[in-house]
């Protein structure tokens, strides 16, 4: 099986996407170019399935990693599964992320292997590691960092702290950046840092420390007006870091249920430290973990009038009171 055959298409948005990637890397040597990263919008999967398919090569092999399903993506990641089978290859998911019985029907029984569904113990890294037998000291270190960023955990390690925090930001910053090829090459020089056994470099940092500046000030703003309740408080700004956005808006607003609307890509955000956040984010058509949970909004909001910020707050706050309990 030729390095130059295996495809490896993993979750854009945080570290545990592209420490999976990371992890593929070391285990098989694929060239950078062989890692692709998509989100969970049509036209992000639908230029990762082009690529790969133009690419791939009789007998390919595709490992796809921290990516589960929405109505939208099952019928192109069918399409590109039924393609690699085609030209006699394997596919296989490793995923911890809530999946309903219909993808777990029409997508993982057509992998050769899949690992899928909701996952409390592993996040999407650490399965990855297991499966592929890693068992270094630093695969060891990094999948446990990835492990508390993910499932919005507080590690006991200062340093670990100090490079969640870093890679939310590195992670968050190249998510600002709309072309599709400036923002897989972005995450895939870290995939390709972090294979070569480093957690971070100058650039990342740089990174990372230049866009924590304007996270900071939209954080800011966004409290500003926030919107707090009964049971949740609600925020809505551009570009804001998930995690910290939700901390801040759940902080601010004395909540345990803290939502952040990013007003980029319309993509909603949901952290809690005690009540069990899923069937909200589940009730817009996301999912996620019991405290760090995320949806997108198909239903048209003008989020800069106050009065449809209020219309989708008093939704949410109805829908925790009666799904969050």
């Amino acid at each position: 099986m030729s390095m130059n055959n295996i495809f490896a298409l993993c979750h854009q948005s945080d570290i545990d996407g592209v420490g999976s990637a990371a992890l593929i890397k070391i285990r098989y040597g694929i060239p950078l170019r062989n890692i692709f990263f998509t989100d969970y919008s049509l036209d992000n999967m639908l230029l990762s399935k082009k690529r790969i398919c133009s690419t791939a090569k009789r007998g390919a092999v595709l490992i796809i990693a921290d990516l589960g399903l929405n109505k939208a993506t099952k019928k192109p990641f069918s399409e590109m599964i039924d393609y690699i089978h085609r030209i006699d290859g394997k596919v296989y998911w490793f995923d911890h992320h809530v999946w309903d019985a219909d993808g777990i029907k029409r997508i993982a029984s057509k992998c050769d292997a899949a690992i899928v569904n909701e996952n409390k113990k592993y996040c999407a890294t650490e399965i990855v590691r297991n499966e592929l037998g890693l068992n270094s000291s630093f695969c060891a270190e990094f999948a446990e960092i990835v492990h508390y960023s993910d499932f919005n955990l507080l590690s006991d390690d200062k340093r670990h702290r100090r490079m969640i925090i870093e890679y939310a930001m590195a992670m968050t910053s190249y998510q600002q950046i709309k072309d599709y090829s400036r923002r897989n090459n972005k995450l895939r020089r870290i995939a390709g840092m972090i294979s070569n056994g480093r957690f971070s470099d100058s650039r990342m940092k740089k990174d990372a420390e230049t866009f924590d500046k304007v996270n900071k000030e939209r954080i800011r703003r966004m409290l500003g007006r926030l919107i707090v309740l009964d049971d949740v408080a609600v925020g809505f700004q551009r570009g804001i870091q998930s995690t910290l956005a939700c901390a801040a808006v759940g902080d601010k607003g004395g909540k345990d249920i803290g939502v952040y609307i990013n007003l980029d890509n319309m993509h909603g955000h949901i952290r809690t430290k005690e009540a069990d956040c899923q069937p909200l984010a589940a009730y817009f058509g996301g999912g996620g973990h019991p405290h760090a949970s995320g949806f997108s909004l198909n239903e048209h909001y003008d989020f800069s009038k106050s009065s449809e910020r209020m219309r989708f707050a008093l939704l949410v706050q109805k829908k925790a009171k009666e799904l969050c309990g």
